[in-house]
């Protein structure tokens, strides 16, 4: 599973504080009074409304804002949250029907506030991913998700919140930048990659006037009870794997959603002692210190780590696999974090469920198989818009 797609460092101490008290707080009922956007406090208050659209300086090829939004609580759908996003938009004039959208979810990159792509900024190598798809013609908006970025608990592989989050992300853009149009692609690595599922499954009747022309996921994991076992009891449970920093992490975020949780009875003493760093860190930062810890399996998990961890691995359960459009997925055959088995009984799953599925495994490591995919990636997305089905793998012997 993903630690940091594009590697940042957060911004200044003072940045992220006056992002703070102009972060509003969760919504339910109506719109709250700190919005600071005659536009929102006027309007009704529903999922997928933007509340404020700032132009942020850039030097990208495209006029470059973020977005605060609302959407759904996952876990409770009488309620609203605060999401914020960044939203890049070609420049020059926009083609007939408007900038196709592609609606791109993030890796995982910490539970932190300040660990939000819209926080940090664009960096280097996210420029560069950004810039290829401005060339293709794509107008890009790019989601964090509920409790990055704006306050409120962040659910890390909720499906169904990330999903929303996904949707409600392109309405908002649209409802205030009228030169987007409703044809979209979803794009996702990793935590992102299951975002863009998600959002894909439940497209249709969360957001029926989005048109998904299809979905493109690089390395989405797939926690169905085989890969929940192979986290809490792996092949070799005396050596460090990724699934340390993924559980702490998992379990952080679970308390954070559900206070009332016993984590203790999941950790170790000396697991739990590195949990505040698992909810204060950015993920490229929590990583190696969880590394240094010497922490493995064996010396993380309690013998009911399963049982009170078992909510978290029930909310990252995908809403749906028939999903109307074509999906690409790619997987890294280095990948240390989402296995390609794991990624292979996902496409199995989609197949099964009647969808058509590309699937291609490249020569790579986790977040090198972002990299490896840009050229079919453009390519499959260049098929969808030109109205091009392509071909499914799901008939193919792999």
């Amino acid at each position: 599973m993903p630690y940091h797609s594009f590697r940042h460092k957060p911004l200044t101490a003072l940045t992220s504080l006056v992002m703070l008290l102009t972060a509003g707080a969760t919504l339910s009922g109506c719109a709250s009074d700190d919005d600071g956007d005659n536009w929102s406090v006027s309007a009704p208050v529903s999922a997928g409304q933007a509340i404020r659209l700032d132009s942020v300086p850039s030097h990208e090829p495209a006029s470059v804002y973020r977005l605060t939004y609302r959407s759904t609580d996952a876990r409770n759908p009488h309620q609203l949250v605060r999401v914020s996003a960044q939203v890049l938009v070609p420049r020059g004039p926009a083609p007939a029907g408007g900038w196709p959208v592609l609606a791109w979810a993030h890796g995982e990159s910490g539970l932190h506030l300040t660990c939000a792509p819209s926080v940090m900024g664009i960096g280097t190598v996210q420029a560069r991913f950004y810039d290829g798809w401005l060339r293709q013609g794509f107008a890009i908006v790019a989601t964090d998700y509920p409790g990055m970025g704006e306050p409120g608990a962040p659910l890390l592989l909720n499906a169904r919140s990330e999903g929303m989050s996904v949707l409600d992300s392109v309405r908002a853009a649209r409802e205030r930048l009228p030169d987007l149009s409703d044809n979209v692609v979803l794009n996702g690595h990793a935590q992102g990659g299951q975002a863009a599922l998600a959002a894909a499954a439940m497209a249709s009747t969360y957001a029926p006037h989005l048109h998904i022309l299809g979905t493109i996921a690089a390395a989405p994991p797939y926690l169905d009870e085989q890969a929940a076992q192979e986290l809490l009891h792996p092949a070799n449970p005396h050596s460090f794997s990724p699934a340390v920093p993924e559980l702490l992490t998992l379990g952080q975020s679970l308390v954070e959603a559900d206070p009332s949780t016993d984590i203790n009875e999941a950790f170790t003493p000396r697991g739990q002692r590195l949990l505040h760093d698992a909810g204060s860190m950015c993920a490229s930062d929590f990583f190696p210190i969880a590394k240094r810890s010497d922490l493995t399996p064996a010396t993380l998990l309690e013998p009911e780590a399963g049982r009170v961890l078992a909510p978290a691995f029930d909310w990252a359960k995908y809403p749906g696999f028939s999903l109307p459009s074509p999906v690409l997925i790619e997987s890294g055959a280095q990948d240390l974090h989402t296995s390609t088995s794991q990624q292979k009984r996902l496409v199995a799953r989609l197949c099964a469920a009647g969808t058509a599925v590309t699937h291609r495994i490249h020569d790579a490591s986790h977040n090198g198989t972002l990299a490896a995919m840009l050229t079919e990636a453009h390519s499959f997305a260049g098929q969808l818009l030109a109205g091009t089905k392509p071909r499914s793998d799901c008939n193919s012997a792999k």
